[in-house]
């Protein structure tokens, strides 16, 4: 019982606490109980672990999953009672993926893999980008861990590419949750690796972010230019990407365009721009260099 923070710590709803999580099992009461549940995600203290922990919860959650699955292979509408459990079902699972155990089990067990397809889903409707935010936020906390194995298995995924697409042509909150999954795949090793392996990969991700500041000239975004600076400063961190970026950064990023004036939620651009930008002149300046001391053919 130490487990639970209830607001109201009366016997009774402890029990109904425990009753709901039970009622997960059962297809008629499953709606209802993820309703109360997500409701009261805020006060109770340890769900993750009372989910993962609660023969059948899993198993019932996992199955409101699998009933979308028709309208992404079937290319049937998604209608906004649909798309209202769903997401209540995975708010759920989020509450278990932020729990540092819980998350790594998710991975291992490969339960990620029944959310994936739900990102793969293109249409812009607003009961589709619920979901789609609903499990950007699923993957956000985990990613949030810092989990080597974590980053390891999305990048097995196709997480990047789509990722990339959404970033380019999702809606803004969309783009915020797959900028700052993006930087964070990026910010571990692995992940730069990975990005930088092939020449291919490296060019679709550099003009993908290209566009995707051209878009921000147009409607300025500070959350997402933050991430998108960021990665432009990660991937500079890698000598195959360093050239790239220094022959692709678009001019906005190198002229200052967006330090002209404050920007409410990435107040540092300046700062950032400015080390983004000393890091790329260091490498022309070493460029430059090479070239002076180069003997002069006769």
């Amino acid at each position: 019982m130490s487990a639970l923070n209830m607001d109201c710590e009366q016997r009774g709803d402890i029990d109904s606490v425990f009753g709901w999580i039970a009622n997960l099992c059962n297809k008629e009461t499953r709606l209802w109980a993820m309703l109360e549940l997500f409701e009261r995600r805020s006060h109770i203290d340890s769900l993750g672990l009372l989910l993962w922990h609660s023969f059948g919860a899993v198993s019932g959650l996992l199955q409101e999953i699998v009933t979308i699955y028709p309208v992404i292979y079937q290319e049937i509408e998604l209608t906004g009672q649909q798309s209202h459990r769903i997401c209540t079902a995975i708010g759920l699972i989020q509450a278990m993926a932020a729990h540092p155990f819980i998350g790594i089990q998710l991975i291992r067990c490969q339960f990620m893999c029944y959310l994936m397809p739900l990102l793969k889903m293109t249409s812009q409707t607003r009961a589709v980008e619920h979901v789609r935010l609903s499990v950007l936020g699923v993957i956000c906390g985990l990613l949030k861990s810092d989990h080597p194995e974590i980053v390891s298995y999305f990048l097995g995924t196709e997480l990047i590419p789509l990722t990339l697409r959404q970033l380019e042509f999702g809606t803004t909150m969309s783009k915020v949750l797959c900028a700052f999954v993006l930087y964070r795949t990026l910010e571990h090793e692995v992940g730069l690796k990975f990005a930088s392996r092939r020449l291919a990969r490296r060019l679709h991700l550099i003009h993908t972010l290209a566009r995707v500041v051209h878009q921000l000239t147009l409607e300025p975004e500070p959350r997402v230019l933050k991430h998108i600076v960021r990665i432009y400063s990660r991937l500079a961190d890698h000598p195959q990407n360093l050239e790239l970026v220094l022959k692709l950064l678009p001019a906005q990023i190198r002229n200052g365009y967006f330090c002209q004036e404050v920007l409410v939620g990435f107040e540092s651009a300046s700062i950032e721009l400015a080390d983004l930008n000393r890091k790329l002149s260091k490498r022309e300046e070493k460029d430059k260099a090479c070239d002076d001391t180069m003997p002069e053919n006769h």
